[in-house]
């Protein structure tokens, strides 16, 4: 037993008794007042069953601050990894911040808890966050930014190539997507800063782990930072194992990504690697070039041995994209979607696609025949007519594909719900 659910019980109780409010109000039962006995008799209680469990007390959960230099400073146990950018005055910039609880990830953002922002003012002086630099788009990288926009009114900054994806993840196809998104409210373009109290921040984006994904650099203290977020894995740091890597084909990103991130870091060679879930690391370009070795030959394998006839269809499973992938709709709605098809093979492909649904939702076209040149994209457009009446609580839309005369089945979808 892991005790999940347990662990974040306790440490609700112990955040709404902190609060110190003068009225509950329950989702089940009536509302009440609060008492000070109340809290204690149910915490000592559920710290009991916790024990008889685990053989030891429950240590209630607290953010360690460990500073990489003056100003910039590493939660260290936070999943993943938060970094706190911060000035003389009590202002700071937070780039990714990760879920702070002994509970992380299989908590998933609904059940977040803020354990971090009530310590930053006590043990760092912070008393804002005005911005929020995120590495990439993943939940346990952006789960505690509505903590930080509901308390300080914390603003987000982003490339173009990310804007979308943060701004409205209901319409990506991918893994963990937070529920909702966010207002980007500065949007910088390659080769421009973000000029945040006398430093600038370069947040590019970069595909690694995904396509998704930013590398920010920025100069701190005398010292070259270099984000990378998930561009290294969380176990990257074991003995003898250097700069190893996961690969994840759902996040979407070429093959070529995954080489090209080594290359990334040598170019920029910062002084200091802030890792998604590494921590912060002192740049050892032995160690990257030697990753580089790694990277290359565990891309000649995976194209040696996938059976498809080009690698990236191994890595990108949505290569045939319906957008946006979610929509809410009601009783009678028309909703035009788009097709987006990318050929990662060198040659023209062709593209047969025929729609479907379920009974009473009309396609419109029904089907459609595209040639796709060579390392190329092309797009369409299906309209779905939804019906004035139906049942369920959402409604599909498929795309069943056969690409260059072999057919690969419904292969790509969006849905329409209520």
């Amino acid at each position: 037993m892991d005790f999940k659910g347990h662990i974040n019980h306790l440490e609700s109780l112990k955040t709404a008794r902190e609060l110190q409010v003068d009225l509950i109000l329950p989702g089940h039962g009536k509302p009440f007042v609060p008492k000070e006995e109340h809290f204690e008799s149910l915490q000592k209680a559920l710290e009991e069953l916790y024990e008889l469990f685990h053989g030891k007390p429950y240590e209630y959960f607290r953010p360690v601050f460990r500073h990489l230099t003056e100003h910039v400073i590493e939660v260290s146990n936070s999943i993943a990894n938060t970094y706190i950018i911060k000035d003389d005055e009590g202002h700071a910039l937070l780039h990714d911040s990760g879920y702070v609880s002994h509970a992380p990830i299989t908590a998933n953002p609904h059940r977040y808890i803020d354990h971090l922002t009530p310590y930053l003012e006590a043990e760092l002086g912070i008393h804002t966050v005005e911005w929020f630099l995120p590495s990439h788009y993943h939940d346990d990288h952006l789960a505690g930014y509505p903590a930080l926009s509901a308390k300080y009114g914390t603003k987000v900054v982003s490339s173009p190539e990310l804007e979308d994806i943060l701004s409205y993840p209901q319409r990506y196809d991918m893994p963990c997507l937070v529920p909702h998104g966010m207002i980007v409210d500065h949007v910088v373009e390659r080769g421009q800063a973000f000029r945040w109290r006398g430093i600038d921040f370069y947040i590019e984006q970069q595909p690694g782990q995904t396509w998704y994904h930013h590398l920010t650099r920025f100069e701190v203290d005398g010292k070259r930072f270099l984000s990378i977020g998930d561009n290294i894995s969380g176990m990257s740091f074991r003995d003898q194992r250097d700069h190893i890597h996961s690969f994840i084909p759902k996040n979407r990103t070429p093959v070529t990504s995954y080489r090209d991130m080594p290359g990334q870091i040598l170019e920029v060679d910062p002084d200091i690697l802030l890792t998604g879930h590494g921590g912060g690391v002192d740049h050892d370009r032995k160690m990257t070039l030697r990753w580089q070795d790694w990277m290359d030959r565990w891309a000649a394998i995976f194209t040696d041995i996938i059976d498809q006839p080009h690698p990236n269809l191994g890595m990108d499973p949505h290569w045939v994209e319906i957008y946006p992938y979610k929509v809410r709709i009601a009783p009678g709605d028309t909703v035009t979607f788009e097709v987006k098809i990318k050929n990662h093979e060198p040659e023209s492909r062709s593209c047969h696609i025929v729609f479907r649904s379920v009974a009473g939702v009309v396609l419109t076209p029904g089907e459609v025949h595209l040639e796709v040149p060579g390392d190329g994209r092309t797009s369409c457009k299906v309209t779905a007519d939804f019906p004035c009446q139906f049942t369920t609580h959402a409604l599909p839309v498929l795309a069943d594909v056969t690409w260059n005369g072999k057919p690969l089945g419904e292969i790509a979808e969006a849905i329409g719900y209520w």
